[in-house]
């Protein structure tokens, strides 16, 4: 967060800067147009500005300068940039600010200086005692249309610095720009230190302004690289000082960032100070110099170190001293650093000591002298001049020596190196490239694959020469060269190829055992070893080599750790003794050093292995004297849930958590913290607002949410002052005799730095209160260094009050306890009076209604920190004086709610505390009213989104309640209770929100007057949803209505498409109409209907219904179909084939003639046949059954024989059903056949569809059974073919089939027998006749079936009861679902329906004449399956009501 408000501060501050360069292009532009210009007057106006800025000191005067040419009259206005406030119009001062004015002279003389052509011409701005928030950007405007400006840019200089030369001079027009700070460019610091490349638009005062690019959370960890090289090494900390930015926010001045964490610590505020901050970095990057460069420290003996230095790249010319800063490290036993004594324990001088000397800035280097043999030192060194310094150079660490030895400050020189180029010369290699890099030792580690391929042909000559006659191989073979590159290492190689390429990669190790077999390389050092090994630390020691001792310049040591596979890090330039640090405790180490001189590294010392100590953490003896928040937090008994936040390490996320769980316990957590101490000084040094500083001195104010933001400022204050603020007095006792006072008291027991004690005490009158809140000082003090005091002279009748606080140099504490006391005449013997706790302050009400007060106290100020403190509210109404009127609560928490309270009431309240040292006074006395009761009054819902919920989507609903006291809103949903809350505004957010939730009501009630109800009807709107009529059938000619019915809102546009991919429509016109139908009880239902005229073969095929709204769009198809063109019916054919005697032939014709069938009784006995031919293959029964023919009298309705008495009762009204719906139903399945199946105990039985409307067929069903049995199987499919399986072998079965479409059912198909081999050759031929016994069976059962179906059919029937059939029985029904059979041919207790196999009587061919075939019927709808209750729907309950009704519904 930090972070953010840093960068922002950083755009804020240089935003001036940005408008000053637009400024300065506006200056140069005029300037420019004004070279020409001589003495006349110009035409148009113009500005002219000093080039460079004005720089004054704080509290001087300060002049800005415009001159303006050819203003003609108009008025010359001064503005400041940043906020445009217009400072000065014309002559007169217009701020407020009675610092600033202006001078103009109207005065027709000319001036000097170029371009001003008389005094009238000059404006200046005067600025008296200026202010560091006066710098920045000022305007000088003319106004005009445009208006004519110019910018100038004021610099106010910290009075400890002193500004740059020539940068005060005014009325100096010079074109030599100052650099500025907005040139500040740290980009290549950044990029050294690693910052991440999104972020480098932080690392450049022009890129900030210009935007970073960057998200300032993204660059959080790159922060404090930045900052560090933001301030460029210079010390601005004097400066920020002397802006009074709080010293916890001065990290940044030191070029520090503290990286924000989630330790509560580092979450401290420093955004009032970001801007002063980044203004001193601004002055000190232009004045201040850099830290010296190259600092390095070379022990000389053993009370010598010389320092030496290269003087800073910025500003260099302006150092005036260098400051070096010696610092006493450790101090070591110097009998330690022989080998044998390298276990025993490091003895270190912990004091640490610090010396400092200056150094004229003409001389780079120092000297110490009269230092500590064999001690370590940290050196740094600083660079001064007048206006300030830089920040100290990186500390270096050194080693003095130990006694007796010397620095070896000469070297001598190394043997010189064999003349390889001369040998190689006289060989005869004549090509330069080859002598230079293949005949020098010293450059062979630079050879590459082109200077090997082209001196290949001197390959011998070169590597013998640099073998110089000897043989490196066993030298280069332990350096780990391969074998095929030994013959380098020889000289015994004729030629080079490409399987030499690889020797290239180990050159660096061929060079070094060259050197080292020529001898001018330095032995390995000897000796090495450790001493003063510690956890981080190791002292390293070894002796110069055997070989050429003399010759070395400095050492190379490597070290590694063993636990981790990188490689050995080196550390160049060393000398022995070395101090290794930075090492891991517990650590496994190799380590091994190497000597090196002018030709190059000398052979490695042997290895050595060593261990760091362990950081073993010991349990240091418990200082009595520590203080330990912790145990405070658990005696004050803090609730264990908030134990977390009572640390000073605790987290911010935990206090973000428990904020409102541990909110009333905050007094406790500050109490702890501040430990009994007054952090208040330390508070206001590090930017503490007053209002928020209450918490630095235990008293817990109660601004939480205001303070949050100063929380780290207040932690760092409270863990620093443990350490140096002493502890609270304990157990203060005073005894009073006659007018004198003797205290006693108890040292503190956490802290032993207590140096004196200051007692307070005051006298209390009546206009005083006996203490106060806010402060710890009274009118009277006395300083006493004992833990007693004596106190004299005080008044008779008397009361005072008193308490004691310990005192050291740091500051103070807390008083513990206080003392009031009463001075009376009766005090002739000695009276004690023990400390206590002050009373409980602040009492307030928080929050109210008509029947409860919330009230709020501040706990005691004066008690000690980890004391368990208790409170008893006392409250009784003003009236009841009697004691027993008194409601006592006792709470352990600063606030309680009293409940149950009479509305329109006065009440009166105090609090007392308790503790262990006994209770304290009453706390102020508080009156406070209950307001009135008002009966609940709700407003109308309020739905978002207004008038646009959409299904499916979320809206949210707001119930808005009044009354006291407070109601209880319920909100309701289509009658369902969907919450309920006592509140007076309660927003509920609904999801998936479903068409039928139209209802919203808010409820309200108080349990005063009536409740009330306020509702809103709501649309909801949705994608139109469309059910589709399905496939309708007619005949050409005809007119056929297609529907479609719609739910949308808002109102749907309709379409009827032929091709919906197409998109070709059905255009309304003499052929087809298109309507859009309301229902007028649901307004969002509709039906869409297209009425084709006279249907042709053109119009047969499938429709769209195409709804549209502004939420979607739905398709449906509906299609027609065409009955198949096959002629009607020929009843006479049929009659024929049936042997219809010939005086009755004449009835048959297209359609049976009942009246000419009952004007001849001699046709009665070919009823049967007549009425088989006139059902043409077809099932009428539920047509017939729902015109009220009697069970026994149906199979009359599909052609099978019935009694006389059905004949002539209801022969009509089935010829009525065959002529109406005969022509719309199926034939019977013709040809059906068995034939063996490739599977065991199975058959395949196929069939053709029926000649009469063969398209229309959807469902056949299969009846099958072995033979002689009751009961059969059925099987219902799609296609003309059948697998049985699960059928016995040499067992024979019996099969017919019926098919149905949506009309209705055929009759059955001709009977087969079949076995699993086959179908029975005549088995399909043979009539069957039902013999009178088997059909009284039939008959019977009928009844019983038919009894049921009449049930449900008689509502249907009386619907139609007023309907007549004519004498013919012919009825027309346009819509021919009417007719449908619900579900043709259920089976029901497992026995088929009635029904015949054939028309004729008896037995033929063996097939079973049972009358179980017979049983086959339909089904009229009046039989359900067994129904279940079920629950509801959440929405089905929504719908049905909350009272309960309905909330049960039956499904099938």
């Amino acid at each position: 967060m930090r972070a953010l408000t840093y960068s922002l501060a950083v755009v804020t501050l240089f935003a001036l800067t940005l408008a000053q360069s637009e400024g300065i292009k506006d200056t140069v532009e005029t300037a420019s147009s004004s070279a020409n210009q001589e003495d006349e007057e110009p035409k148009e106006a113009w500005m002219r500005a000093p080039a460079g800025g004005v720089a004054v000191k704080s509290g001087e005067d300060a002049l800005l300068t415009c001159v303006v040419l050819g203003a003609r009259g108009k008025p010359v206005l001064w503005k400041r940039a940043r906020d445009l406030q217009v400072l000065t119009a014309g002559g007169v001062r217009v701020t407020r600010d009675e610092r600033v004015t202006v001078l103009h002279d109207d005065s027709e003389e000319p001036l000097q200086g170029p371009g001003i052509m008389k005094g009238g011409d000059v404006w200046a701005l005067v600025i008296k005692s200026v202010k560091p928030s006066d710098a920045g950007l000022y305007m000088c405007e003319l106004n005009t249309e445009p208006p004519v400006r110019s910018f100038h840019k004021l610099t106010v200089i910290s009075r400890g610095l002193t500004p740059p030369e020539n940068q005060n001079v005014t009325d100096s027009y010079s074109a030599n720009v100052p650099t500025m700070a907005l040139a500040h460019n740290y980009t290549d610091c950044c990029v050294s230190a690693n910052v991440t490349k999104s972020c480098l638009g932080y690392c450049s005062i022009q890129s900030i302004l210009d935007g970073p690019g960057q998200d300032p959370e993204a660059c959080q960890a790159d922060f404090p690289a930045i900052v560090k090289c933001m301030a460029d090494g210079r010390n601005h900390v004097p400066c920020c000082i002397q802006e009074h930015i709080p010293d916890i926010c001065q990290d940044v001045c030191r070029g520090e960032y503290s990286p924000v964490t989630d330790n509560i610590k580092t979450h401290y505020s420093c955004a009032a100070s970001m801007e002063k901050t980044l203004a001193c970095i601004v002055e000190g990057i232009e004045l201040l110099p850099s830290p010296p460069e190259d600092v390095e420290v070379e022990p000389l003996n053993e009370k010598q170190l010389n320092v030496s230095w290269s003087p800073p790249t910025e500003n260099a010319e302006s150092v005036t001293e260098y400051i070096v800063n010696v610092t006493t490290l450790r101090s070591f036993d110097a009998h330690l650093i022989d080998p044998s004594e390298s276990s025993l324990k490091n003895v270190s001088n912990k004091m640490i000591q610090s010396f400092t000397y200056k150094v004229p800035s003409n001389k780079t280097f120092l000297v110490l002298n009269d230092l500590l043999p064999f001690t370590m030192y940290e050196v740094t060194v600083t660079s001064y001049n007048i206006h300030g310094s830089s920040l100290p150079s990186y500390g270096i660490r050194s080693l003095t020596l130990t006694p007796g030895k010397m620095r070896t400050t000469e070297v001598a020189s190394a043997p010189k190196l064999p003349d390889v180029r001369s040998c190689c010369i006289n060989a005869g290699v004549n090509h330069y490239g080859c002598v230079d890099k293949l005949c020098d030792p010293t450059k062979t580690f630079e050879i590459g694959v082109t200077d090997l391929m082209i001196c290949a042909p001197w390959a011998g000559t070169t590597f013998g020469c640099l073998a110089n006659g000897l043989d490196h191989t066993p030298c280069c073979r332990s350096r780990g060269l391969p074998e095929s590159c030994l013959p380098l290492c020889s000289g015994n190689i004729t030629t080079l190829d490409f399987n030499h390429f690889k020797c290239l990669r180990f050159m660096n190790s061929y060079t070094n055992c060259l050197l080292q077999g020529y001898g001018v390389l330095p032995g390995p050092p000897s000796r090495l070893h450790l001493t003063n090994i510690d956890t981080d630390y190791a002292v390293v020691h070894w002796a110069p080599p055997a070989a050429l001792a003399d010759t070395v310049q400095y050492y190379n040591l490597q070290y590694k750790s063993l636990s981790s596979e990188e490689d050995y890090r080196i550390l160049g330039k060393v000398q022995s003794p070395f101090i290794l640090e930075d090492l891991e405790s517990n650590a496994d180490y190799e380590i091994f050093v190497e000597a090196v001189n002018e030709h190059g590294v000398g052979e490695a010392s042997p290895r050595l292995i060593f261990r760091t100590q362990s950081q073993v953490i010991e349990e240091e003896e418990e200082n009595a004297n520590a203080y330990n928040i912790t145990a405070c937090c658990e005696r004050v008994q803090l609730s264990t849930v908030c134990m977390p936040l009572c640390s000073y390490d605790a987290k911010m996320s935990d206090l973000r958590t428990l904020a409102p769980l541990c909110e009333q316990e905050f007094n406790k957590l500050v109490r702890c913290g501040a430990g009994g101490r007054n952090h208040e000084t330390c508070c206001a040094r590090r930017g503490v607002p007053a209002a928020c500083r209450g918490a630095c001195a235990g008293a817990y104010s109660g601004l939480f949410y205001t303070c949050i933001a100063y929380v780290g400022n207040i932690v760092q204050c409270f863990e620093e002052g443990t350490g140096f603020l002493p502890g609270p007095p304990r157990e203060v006792h005073a005894v009073v005799s006659h007018d004198k006072l003797f205290l006693d008291w108890t040292a503190p027991t956490d802290g032993a730095n207590t140096t004196s004690y200051t007692v307070h005490w005051q006298k209390v009158g009546n206009n005083t209160q006996p203490y106060y809140y806010n402060s710890v000082q009274l009118d009277n003090q006395m300083n006493v260094t004992q833990t007693m005091a004596r106190i004299e002279g005080l008044e008779v009748n008397s009361t005072y009050h008193l308490f004691v606080v310990a005192v050291n140099e740091h500051g103070t504490s807390l008083p513990s306890s206080m003392l009031l006391i009463n001075i009376t005449d009766g005090d002739k013997d000695n009276k004690e009076v023990s400390g206590i706790p002050s009373p409980p302050h602040s009492l307030s009400v928080s929050s109210h209604s008509a029947t409860w007060l919330a009230l709020s106290w501040q706990p005691p100020q004066f008690s000690l920190p980890d004391e368990k403190i208790s409170y008893t509210l006392y409250y009784k109404m003003p009236g009841q004086n009697n004691q027993g009127n008194v409601t006592k609560i006792a709470t352990t928490v600063t606030g309680h709610t009293l409940e149950k309270l009479t509305p329109n009431t006065q009440y009166v309240a105090w609090v007392k505390a308790h503790s262990d040292a006994g209770d304290s006074l009453p706390s102020e006395t508080l009156l406070a009213w209950t307001d009135p009761a008002y009966p609940a009054f709700v407003e109308p819902p309020t739905i978002n989104p207004v008038n646009l919920v959409v299904e499916g989507t979320s809206m949210t609903i707001l119930c808005i309640a009044m009354g006291t006291p407070t109601p209880t809103i319920s909100l309701y949903i289509s009658g369902r209770l969907v919450r309920q809350e006592v509140t007076r505004h309660m927003v509920t957010v609904v999801h998936n929100v479903t068409r039928d939730m139209d209802l919203i009501s808010c409820y309200a009630d108080n349990g005063y007057g009536t409740p009330m109800q306020a509702s809103r009807k709501i649309n909801i709107s949705h994608i139109p949803t469309i059910q589709a009529s399905g496939i309708t059938m007619a005949a050409a000619g005809d007119s056929v209505i297609l529907e479609c019915r719609v739910e949308a809102l808002p109102k749907p546009t309709i379409a009827f498409w032929r091709d919906p991919n197409g998109r070709t429509p059905v255009i309304d016109g003499p052929n087809y109409s298109i309507q859009l139908i309301s229902d007028p009880e649901e307004q969002t239902k509709y039906t869409m209907r297209l009425i084709i005229k006279k249907i042709t073969e053109a119009d047969e095929g499938d429709y769209f219904c195409h709804a549209e709204n502004a939420f979607g769009k739905t398709l449906r198809p509906v299609s027609v179909r065409l009955r198949t063109s096959n002629p009607h019916h020929n009843v006479t054919e049929c009659c024929t084939q049936m042997n219809v005697s010939s005086a009755c032939i004449d009835a048959c014709s297209f359609h049976l003639d009942m009246d000419n069938i009952m004007d001849r009784p001699e046709c009665m006995n070919d009823f049967d046949k007549l009425m088989k031919c006139a059902a043409d293959g077809s099932d009428h029964r539920s047509c017939c059954a729902s015109w009220g023919v009697p069970r026994n009298c149906l199979e009359l309705c599909r052609g099978g024989p019935v009694s006389r008495t059905c004949a002539l009762q209801h022969a009509r009204r089935a010829l009525a059903c065959f002529r109406d719906s005969g022509a719309k139903m199926p034939g019977p399945p013709r040809n059906l056949k068995a034939h063996a199946a490739p599977t065991p105990n199975a058959v395949l039985l196929s069939w053709e569809p029926p000649r009469k409307n063969p398209d229309t067929v959807y469902l056949y069903r299969v009846f099958w059974r072995a033979y002689g049995a009751k009961v059969p199987e059925k099987l219902d499919t799609s296609e003309t073919s059948v697998v049985l399986t699960g059928l016995q072998d040499d067992v024979r079965y019996e099969c017919v089939v019926k098919a149905a479409n949506d009309v209705g059912t055929s009759s059955l198909s001709q009977p087969i027998m079949f076995t699993t081999a086959g179908q029975e050759t005549a088995a399909a031929a043979a009539p069957v006749s039902t013999s009178g016994t088997a059909s009284a069976v039939g008959v019977a059962v009928a009844c019983i079936l038919v009894a049921a179906i009449l049930l449900a059919a008689g509502l249907y029937y009386r619907h139609r009861k007023n309907l007549r059939l004519k004498a013919q029985g012919g009825v027309a029904f346009e819509n021919p679902s009417y007719l449908r059979e619900p579900n043709p041919d259920n089976a029901v207790n497992g026995t088929m329906p009635n029904g015949t196999a054939n028309g004729e009587n008896g037995i033929a061919n063996g097939i079973s004449n049972s009358a179980a075939w017979r049983q086959e019927t339909q089904n009229p709808g009046s039989t359900l399956a067994a129904a279940r209750e079920v629950d509801p729907s959440l929405y089905e309950e929504l719908k049905l009501g909350h009272d309960g009704a309905g909330f049960k519904r039956l499904k099938p």
